[in-house]
């Protein structure tokens, strides 16, 4: 299995609801093009408890989160409310629907049209997260981080919500998203895509959005290369920064095994890998030093010393 095997994506849902109309969170939006409300919540089995989501994930796109979704699920302690719903909403054995499956049971994307939301009911999206009693529950949307919008909304209907960012080499990580948007997406905008990808190579500006609304240790930075080096170590790290006992996981399936469909990563030019490594760099220097457990030997596209 290679690298880029582990990591997913869902394909951007492009429906737009009618203006005014209620989203199926419980919102009211305004009129816009390309703003589509979340799927609904799950139901409620009986003898579970709604409440706010105990994590979040919040990034980042084409970094291994589905693979470490599928790692957090395995835990006894942690529930995932809405695979059943998924398995209802995306049936059959076809590759693609079973990455659809995954990723509707992951990714709520409740906070994605909120440039466009006029009202917001925390009870929203805390149902989202119902569970039996003496377990934990949580989503991972990769795009949250990357939304000006979102940390701060987040923290408003879940401020003591334990956050899991996951980072992944930017270079690598830019070439693995256009090469998902190649594949799945509709969007003919290469330039587009491009701008919108540079974008979220800006780590440490993201990360200091996140750290302005909530304190370092709610917020858990994973480096994919290090999960990929030593799963097991890295899978402990995370159970226990939950609050969860890291011996009661044991997983049915090798941490290698093949989550999502993988695609095949566009080559980029020489200069266009050495521009793009110029542009970010003072950004990752910043991240580097403020996070000093990232290793940036296992970055090529970091700045070297």
């Amino acid at each position: 299995m290679t690298v880029s095997e582990r990591t997913g994506g869902e394909p951007p849902d492009t429906r737009a609801p009618a203006a005014g109309e209620p989203a199926a969170g419980g919102h009211r939006l305004q009129t816009g093009p390309q703003v589509a409300p979340p799927s609904p919540p799950p139901p409620l089995p009986p003898g579970w408890t709604i409440a706010p989501p105990d994590f979040v994930g919040v990034g980042t796109m084409k970094s291994g989160t589905t693979w470490w979704w599928s790692v957090l699920i395995e835990h006894p302690d942690v529930t995932s409310s809405r695979e059943a719903q998924a398995a209802a909403e995306c049936p059959g054995d076809d590759p693609r629907q079973r990455h659809r499956r995954i990723h509707r049971a992951k990714e709520v994307h409740f906070f994605d049209h909120l440039g466009q939301v006029l009202e917001l009911d925390p009870a929203s999206y805390h149902r989202y997260f119902p569970r039996p009693a003496g377990t934990i529950a949580g989503e991972w949307t990769p795009r949250y981080m990357h939304d000006f919008w979102t940390p701060p909304m987040l923290r408003a209907v879940a401020p003591r919500a334990k956050l899991l960012v996951m980072l992944r080499d930017p270079l690598a990580r830019l070439a693995s998203a256009l090469g998902f948007h190649r594949a799945l997406t509709r969007r003919q905008d290469l330039a587009a895509v491009m701008d919108h990808q540079f974008g979220r190579a800006f780590y440490w500006q993201q990360m200091q959005r996140l750290r302005a609304v909530f304190p370092d240790e709610q917020i858990l930075v994973l480096q994919y290369e290090k999960c990929i080096a030593e799963p097991q170590r890295q899978a402990r790290r995370t159970f226990e920064f939950l609050g969860v006992d890291p011996d009661a996981w044991r997983p049915p399936h090798a941490l290698s095994d093949q989550v999502g469909l993988s695609f095949a990563a566009p080559t980029l030019t020489q200069a266009t890998q050495d521009a793009f490594r110029q542009a970010i760099a003072p950004d990752i220097a910043r991240l580097l030093a403020a996070f000093p457990d990232i290793d940036p030997a296992l970055w090529p596209s970091a700045p070297r010393a």
